[in-house]
């Protein structure tokens, strides 16, 4: 069949050079609208249920919206899990489905459900809405306003209706959140001695203020052969039309107006989040989203482009000042792997011209290279994918070409020693090694199903880049038994007599070799033993990590105070940080957010913040060489600049991502699972203390629960029944004090401000100042708080987190100068050890599940694998022992790979296990490219060491092109500094150490084994 594809390709050549000027233009269209990010999206499919309740305490939150809304997604198919948080006026329900749910289908399902739990909910308590429809790699554009000598309300509401109302408009965009600022409302602030001496009651200010400000439509009349539309323009369109509304009229006629009894002025909500800015105090912050599945490098032009034009629209003195923009670091990463493919594409050619000793011919396989990527590029086009660093930084030049040097070497040779044409060789040896070469890419096929069986993280991280590397290998499949033949028979006339010098040097230099292993075949056996021998004592006690660290090129860091602080502490607690930092020469912005934003798609309170740190180039980098080192000196100067602050470090992608999959932001978690809050926090504050002193832990910090201040007022009806007060109207006065209530809109052209009804706060929230406030009721006039009701202040929960219906505490670190599993393994024995409560329990979360989820799955998926390649060598040779030769290449490789980890001192990864995976098949690819050639020369009547000889000397050039193509093709990935080098440093470290070993033992020690083996059997 192959060699009837490659006479049908030598005959036809026009349609060949067709079909690859086709391959082209098509490989090019694809490749120019294909969608780049940094990474592939790790992102599980989950969808987000926030819902705004304004006022309720986190124990309220818990049982009037969440439960209720953890309730109604309970059961549907699936769902895989169910979390929650719970804070004071906002909770978030996330519901994480398995990975075969699409995530439209996803949000369809919740949608369907949300009615049972908006009806499960009182109507006080708020309505739940769906979160954006964004992932983890969703925040792609961060930017600061600035506007000198205008107040925080005026920021902020150009910042809302100028600049994130257009930017949203923007293909690819899903939200535009923000933080800081003051947001204007319309202030109804009542006065309650003239409410008193008009008898008017917050009730009916709030129903006549309710009531009106309002469209209405009341059909058409007609008029001559007209009709007239007749509509109610009720809307409050300025602050006097607020104030001139009539609540009352007396009895004398005069009308009791709003003015009468309340203050209407311009005043702002009540914040739950803040931002700054460099240490130089407040600042308004936005952020925009990227729709689920968006092309963020073409997203983020779009937004430049839009962004340009709205500046063009603002007032003089407006500054929107970007400080974030994920394509920078898609093209720093892009970059990283452009320049890895180029420089390996460039020494595989090098090596070719080198080794096969002909210019013509060593282009003529280099083809292959462009080719194969264009088809690849067709095909990540048809199937959506993306190109990434795992997509595009793994292919190997080397491996993609072996199929064309085994083509063109094999008809050089026939070429020179049969004396027969361009032609007639290449249709000689496509026969010959057509099924040979086209097995080896099928082994290499196989060896990969692995990683197409990946789940989760670690399935969304790999299997693209298998896919990309099965596209190319595919498509250089069908170019090695197609174009390469027409090409190599237009091209290469002739062939050299002999090798090249570079041939003969290794040829003179292997033969001895060569030849005491064959008299010595005992000596061969005991080599490869003390390869592997070697191997399993260097991978013995070598630590373990799930992927390594992407650098990024900036810093996250995340701020955790006491519960119980005030916004305003915690602004200047940010500046103080953002002043320390601006200190050193690394930093070049630092920009601070603190809360939850207006779509709180991130909850935290204002104990919280996130610090980004945009930094310098490394290469302008005094105070530290490397990450780690800048990381352990800011840590050291911000714990002196803001004292009993708990802070961690980690990066803006990488916090988003862990948060999304594990409800965290760090590299390890420790969750504590049970009923009582109590209970929980006692035991998550024992295990922060033990984490604190294992090796390598830090940024240390639990979970914030306990400790908000909180004013309790609890209507007392015996109190209310004697005054004739209503329950709601108590309720509705103390909503009143700092949040408002919400009474309507006031519509300025295309703006919309709420209008709230407020009542003068105490100054300072002890029980006492709390229960003389005065309340304005029907019936009892003009009243204190403490007449109705009981007054108390304490502590409550600051969050409630939930997890498979329990509450559950989190203690977090992240892991420095340590790897990751032997680190686990030491915090796994000391949890063993502390005591709990019956109905009480542990897990551990974050990177290290991910890892642990990975090996649990390699370690099924790899060795049936590698029993199913056994089983196709030996379908393929008919004979066991040739595939139990050829199959010690498997762990003389992985010798070899480790021996390399070792050297350079990286730990064990799933990247490192890839690289593995890889180099599994090119190994067994050599060993069959030389034991088909051994079977042929003893077909021929050839002894096994003679056959063995004369093999080995035959295919000593292919097998090393291949060997040393697809090791070098890996030298820049495995040498690489730049942006997302050390996510590639370990896969191409061990296909570098282990192809060593491997062509090693294929062209020194396989040949002698084998004719050991047969002597053995043919007694």
């Amino acid at each position: 069949m192959i060699g009837a594809l490659v006479g049908w390709s030598l005959r036809n050549r026009v349609v060949v050079a067709a079909l690859v000027v086709l391959l082209t233009v098509v490989g090019v269209r694809s490749w120019m609208a294909l969608p780049v990010d940094a990474v592939p999206d790790v992102t599980n499919i989950q969808v987000q249920i926030l819902t705004n309740a304004p006022g309720l305490a986190p124990l309220e939150v818990e049982q009037l919206v969440t439960r209720p809304v953890e309730l109604s997604m309970t059961g549907i198919p699936g769902v895989q899990m169910i979390r929650s948080i719970s804070r004071s006026s906002v909770s978030a329900v996330t519901v994480v489905f398995h990975d075969d749910v699409l995530l439209a289908d996803a949000r369809t399902l919740v949608s369907q459900r949300l009615p049972s739990a908006r009806d499960a909910i009182p109507a006080a308590a708020g309505r739940p809405e769906l979160g954006p429809l964004t992932t983890g790699l969703g925040e792609i554009y961060h930017f600061t306003v600035r506007w000198p000598g205008h107040t925080a309300a005026e920021i902020r509401t150009m910042f809302d209706w100028e600049i994130a109302y257009p930017m949203r408009s923007v293909p690819g965009v899903v939200e535009v959140n923000g933080w800081g600022g003051d947001t204007r409302q319309i202030e109804v602030r009542l006065r309650l001695p003239d409410m008193q001496a008009l008898g008017v009651t917050q009730a009916e200010v709030e129903e006549t203020l309710l009531g009106a400000g309002n469209n209405a439509g009341a059909g058409a009349l007609e008029r001559g052969g007209e009709q007239v539309l007749v509509r109610l323009d009720g809307q409050y369109r300025t602050a006097e039309d607020v104030a001139g509304q009539v609540i009352a009229t007396r009895p004398s006629g005069v009308p009791v107006r709003v003015r009468d009894v309340a203050t209407v002025k311009d005043g702002v909500a009540f914040r739950v989040a803040a931002a700054t800015a460099d240490g130089t105090g407040e600042t308004v912050y936005g952020m925009i989203q990227l729709v689920a599945g968006g092309n963020a490098h073409e997203a983020t032009e779009r937004i430049r482009t839009r962004l340009d034009e709205v500046k063009r629209r603002l007032p003089a003195g407006i500054a929107v000042e970007p400080f974030y923009d994920r394509a920078h670091l898609v093209d720093r990463v892009l970059s990283t792997v452009k320049r890895s493919l180029l420089e390996g594409g460039l020494i595989v050619i090098v090596v070719l011209l080198v080794f096969l000793g002909d210019v013509a011919a060593g282009l003529v396989v280099a083809t292959a290279i462009p080719l194969s990527m264009l088809g690849a590029f067709a095909l990540m086009g048809m199937l959506g994918m993306s190109g990434n660093l795992m997509s595009l930084g793994a292919i190997d030049f080397g491996l993609v070409v072996d199929g064309a040097v085994v083509v063109v070497e094999g008809a050089l040779a026939a070429m020179a020693a049969h004396k027969l044409s361009a032609r007639e060789a290449l249709a000689k040896e496509a026969i010959a090694f057509g099924g040979p070469i086209a097995f080896g890419v099928f082994i290499i096929a196989v060896v990969y199903t692995p990683v197409l069986l990946l789940e989760g993280y670690e399935g969304k991280m790999f299997r693209p880049m298998a896919w990309t590397v099965l596209f190319a290998l595919g498509t250089a499949l069908v170019l090695a038994f197609t174009w390469i033949p027409v090409l190599a028979s237009l091209v290469v006339r002739k062939a050299h007599e002999g090798d090249v010098l570079v041939m003969r040097l290794i040829r003179r230099a292997y033969a001895p070799v060569l030849e005491l292993f064959l008299r010595r075949p005992a000596l061969s056996a005991l080599l490869a033993l003390l390869l592997v021998l070697a191997g399993v004592l260097a991978g013995m006690g070598r630590g373990a990590e799930f992927v390594p660290r992407l650098e990024e090129g900036d810093l996250a860091i995340q701020l955790t105070r006491p519960p119980s602080v005030s916004l305003t502490e915690a602004v200047e607690g940010t500046s103080a940080i953002e002043r320390a930092l601006r200190k050193f020469p690394e930093v070049r912005r630092v920009v601070s957010r603190t809360g939850s934003p207006d779509v709180a798609t991130d909850i935290m309170g204002i104990e919280q913040s996130d610090v980004f740190v945009i930094l310098k180039p490394r290469a302008e980098w005094t105070t530290a060489d490397n990450r780690e080192a800048l990381v352990g000196i800011f840590s050291t100067e911000l714990h002196k600049a803001l004292p009993g602050t708990a802070i961690g470090f980690t990066q803006p992608i990488e916090m988003r991502f862990n948060e999304l999959l594990g409800g965290m932001k760090s590299d390890v978690g420790v969750k504590v699972h049970g009923d009582d809050l109590g209970e929980l926090t006692r035991i998550a504050r024992e295990v922060q203390r033990m984490l604190s002193t294992i090796p390598g832990a830090a940024d240390v910090r639990a979970e914030p629960t306990a400790g908000l201040a909180v004013a309790t007022i609890r209507p007392n009806t015996a109190k209310m029944g004697r005054l004739g007060v209503r329950t709601e109207e108590v309720l509705a006065a103390i909503e009143a004090l700092r949040a408002g209530r919400m009474v309507g809109k006031l519509v300025e052209g295309e703006r919309r401000f709420d209008v709230a009804v407020r009542v003068d706060a105490p100054p300072a929230p002890n029980e006492e100042a709390l229960a003389a406030l005065p309340l304005a009721v029907s019936g009892a006039g003009v009243i204190r708080v403490g007449d109705v009701a009981d007054v108390s202040v304490g502590e409550g929960p600051a969050q409630i987190s939930r997890e498979r219906a329990r509450r559950r505490v989190l203690v977090e670190c992240n892991v420095r100068g340590r790897d990751l599993a032997t680190f686990v393994g030491e915090l796994n024995r000391r949890l063993a050890g502390i005591p709990l409560p019956t109905g009480y329990h542990f897990s551990v979360s974050g990177q290290y599940e991910n890892l642990t989820h990975a090996a649990a799955r390699l370690a099924i998926i790899v060795p049936a694998t590698l029993v199913g390649i056994f089983f196709l060598l030996y379908l393929s040779f008919k004979d066991f022992l040739p595939a139990v030769i050829i199959f010690l290449n498997v762990p003389v490789a992985a010798s070899g790979g480790v021996l390399a980890l070792a050297g350079r001192g990286l730990p064990m990864s799933i990247s490192a296990a890839v690289g593995f995976i890889a180099l599994f098949g090119v190994a067994t690819l050599n060993g069959v490219v030389l034991l088909t050639s051994l079977r042929r020369w003893e077909a021929e009547g050839l002894d096994p060491v003679e056959a063995a000889r004369r093999a080995a000397h035959d295919r000593l050039r292919p097998v090393l092109t291949t060997a040393v193509v697809a090791s070098l093709g890996f030298v820049p990935m495995a040498l690489a500094t730049g942006t997302g080098a050390e996510v590639q440093r370990p896969l191409a470290t061990v296909v570098i150490g282990g192809l060593v070993t491997a062509t090693v033992l294929t062209l020194a020690l396989l040949p002698s084994i084998y004719a050991l083996a047969r002597r053995k059997t043919a007694r």
